[in-house]
């Protein structure tokens, strides 16, 4: 009778053991002859961050992947996210239609965290709606790892932006030969313009605040189809250019560009 009853209670037991919890705090090494031998099944589906991560969880992308965000302050929430985000937290938004200014993060209820490329902070107008941004958590910001382009940079002090790509010197150089002109400007973190970097800006002189344009040649950095020669930019309209030689008695003046 005892032995009847004992193999009753294991009887009743064994699926309860089977379906049980189990911790363990060494790595567990799975061995088998093949694949199918070495394997966890059974796991639930779950986003909980104490959780054991599925499969079809991860490659889901639910974990990385943010929900719909507006405007320029974003507020999501991200499931398997307890606390504040860790360094090196990945996430992927799909960019919405922002404005120009600062662009902030607000996850789990942690931050706003501000989104940057390197120190500088991503302004809205260079985001395109629809792309999908990948954001990299680095301890105190978002950074932008990718985007439609980089940030550009500001005109630096006493220059002019004539478009998105680049900025001016608004007034010309004293006169000098093209190589100590060349050298001066690289000095400065600048160059010497190019052909059409100067025409572009002298025919908008007016509203850029530019002078000495016209009637006088200027050095540019484009060369010429004679050796040792340069062509020179500015002499009666925006449209004038002629050859110069680099070298020699002839001082040019001249005015610095600068990539954005």
């Amino acid at each position: 009778m005892r032995t009847a009853l004992h193999i009753l209670l294991g009887t009743l037991l064994l699926p309860t053991l089977c379906f049980a919890q189990v911790h363990s705090n060494k790595p567990i090494v799975l061995t088998g002859a093949t694949g199918t031998d070495r394997q966890v099944t059974g796991l639930d589906p779950s986003t909980a961050p104490d959780d054991a991560l599925a499969a079809g969880i991860e490659q889901s992308g639910v974990l990385r992947t943010l929900p719909t965000v507006t405007g320029n302050a974003w507020i999501a929430t991200l499931p398997g996210l307890s606390s504040v985000p860790t360094v090196g937290l990945h996430v992927v938004v799909k960019a919405p239609s922002t404005n120009s200014g600062e662009v902030t993060l607000v996850l789990n209820g942690q931050g706003p965290y501000a989104l940057k490329q390197g120190s500088a902070p991503v302004d809205g107008s260079t985001l395109e709606e629809g792309t999908m941004l990948s954001l990299v958590f680095d301890g105190d910001a978002m950074q932008l790892i990718n985007g439609r382009n980089d940030v550009r940079r500001s005109c630096p002090g006493a220059m002019v932006q004539v478009n998105a790509q680049f900025c001016i010197e608004p007034g010309q150089r004293p006169g000098t030969d093209f190589f100590t002109a060349a050298v001066t400007c690289a000095s400065a973190g600048r160059r010497l313009c190019s052909w059409s970097e100067f025409h572009l800006a002298c025919i908008n002189t007016g509203p850029l605040g530019l002078t000495g344009t016209e009637d006088n040649w200027e050095w540019s950095n484009n060369t010429a189809n004679e050796d040792n020669s340069v062509r020179v930019v500015g002499s009666g309209t925006c449209f004038s250019a002629s050859t110069w030689p680099a070298t020699g008695s002839t001082a040019l003046q001249y005015r610095c560009c600068y990539s954005r």
